[in-house]
């Protein structure tokens, strides 16, 4: 096979759909080279680390680019909505859950990052604190939305009670191939919100 040139993205987005499908224990390079349809050694150009340190080098530095990646898509997508006092509260919190929405039935399995936390637990620390650096954004987008209507304390909270819903909803949904959790867990979030729970 030639030697190809792809962009950087194109690899990650490829990669992305791997890692979602069989998770980062059960990827190999070879998973994420044929997915960009390039010779494994071709990949280790486009994540280098210094010269002695192999933290960026091959599927771990591929995992940390999906991350990244991921991460910055929902802060520049997603989670700027809780921020925006042009809207409502409450329309910011429907937004979130539309969009999360969205990016979850695009996606038959899972959420990457749900999945990773349990994978990477107590075996990857550089991976597990990238995946909370994502869950703390999405906590603090929620809590700055119910701070509308709460004190700060029972906003990080319902914040919190709230995300867990969420990744429980999509961790249900998968298991059993039904929107219905995802959607109601949406609902519930919103009479929370508005004190009706």
């Amino acid at each position: 096979m030639p030697v190809q040139k792809v962009s950087l993205e194109f690899i990650i987005k490829q990669s992305l759909k791997v890692f979602r499908k069989k998770g980062y224990h059960h990827t190999s390079m070879e998973d994420l080279a044929d997915a960009c349809g390039l010779k494994k050694g071709s990949l280790y150009h486009y994540f280098k680390g210094e010269k002695g340190d192999d933290s960026n080098k091959g599927k771990l530095g591929m995992m940390k680019a999906v991350i990244k990646y991921l991460h910055d898509y929902y802060k520049r997508e997603a989670f700027v909505h809780a921020y925006d006092k042009k809207l409502g509260a409450e329309q910011r919190l429907r937004i979130l859950g539309s969009i999360a929405e969205e990016h979850y039935f695009a996606s038959d399995s899972g959420c990457l990052f749900g999945n990773l936390a349990l994978e990477a637990a107590g075996s990857h620390g550089e991976l597990e604190e990238l995946v909370k650096a994502f869950f703390v954004d999405f906590i603090n987008a929620l809590k700055v939305i119910f701070e509308e209507k709460f004190e700060p304390k029972k906003a990080l909270e319902y914040a919190e009670q709230s995300l867990a819903e969420i990744e429980g909803a999509v961790m249900m949904m998968r298991v059993f191939d039904k929107r219905d959790y995802l959607i109601k867990a949406n609902q519930q979030i919103l009479k929370r919100f508005r004190g009706r729970i």
